[in-house]
């Protein structure tokens, strides 16, 4: 019985019966997921935190969101996994992104994009970042929030998680979807805007998320981490259903 990923039993072999939606059909078959793949929907929490990488043209920091729809390709084929789960030192391209246009585009600032040789440099600890901006007085920030501001410092293009301590930074735009637009929009923060790092300091309290995304592997060495939203336009099937038809 064909049954959304979602709804599927973890630990036990299923067969992808169909993609609902063409596009994340698309992104499936470029990691190598396709009609007929055996893949395998486990049960795992995910604690999520920033992660600092090395691209072909800057280093990056990406928040745990971010990370987890990266999916990279190790070098010497190694396995295919989100790019939060790689270990410092490990290296790999881009495989592809679980993530939607707003991903892409915030990767493409980054100078980042699929097919690109990655580093992973390291997780990040708590770190809140406390800033001056202009008409509203002091913000403070997780790390994951700075480094969605991207905009200029001293003619030098870079996130606002690398800004140095009493320089102006002018925000130019703000890498993410809607959900991070209006998270910063609250605290003031928009493009326009001009903001000075006053002090970072170890967070108070651990800002280190707990996802709950569709978690699947497949025969293949891929593991993927899915939102519900898209897991939920996955069809499956037990393979042993299919095995007995």
């Amino acid at each position: 019985m064909n049954e959304p990923l979602t709804e599927a039993p973890t630990g036990r072999a299923l067969t992808l019966v169909k993609v609902l939606d063409p596009d994340l059909a698309l992104k499936l078959s470029r990691m190598g997921l396709f009609e007929g793949s055996e893949i395998t929907k486990l049960e795992q929490e995910v604690l999520v935190h920033p992660v600092r990488v090395r691209g072909p043209k800057r280093d990056a920091v990406l928040g745990g969101g971010m990370a987890m729809k990266i999916v990279v390709h190790l070098d010497g084929d190694e396995g295919k996994l989100p790019l939060t789960e790689m270990r410092p030192g490990q290296a790999g391209h881009i495989e592809g992104l679980t993530g939607g246009p707003y991903l892409f585009k915030a990767l493409e600032t980054l100078g980042l994009k699929p097919d690109d040789r990655i580093e992973f440099l390291r997780k990040l600890p708590p770190m809140e970042y406390v800033a001056v901006l202009e008409h509203n007085g002091r913000i403070h920030l997780t790390e994951g929030m700075a480094a969605k501001i991207w905009g200029r410092m001293q003619d030098k293009q870079i996130q606002f998680v690398s800004s140095k301590v009493g320089e102006k930074f002018h925000v130019d735009e703000i890498l993410g979807g809607t959900n991070a637009v209006k998270m910063l929009e609250e605290k003031g923060v928009r493009p326009g805007r001009t903001m000075v790092l006053e002090k970072v300091a170890q967070a108070q309290a651990l800002h280190i998320g707990v996802r709950n995304p569709v978690v699947v592997s497949s025969s293949e060495g891929l593991r993927l981490f899915l939102s519900s939203f898209d897991a939920n336009k996955i069809l499956v099937r037990e393979a042993e259903d299919l095995r007995n038809k």
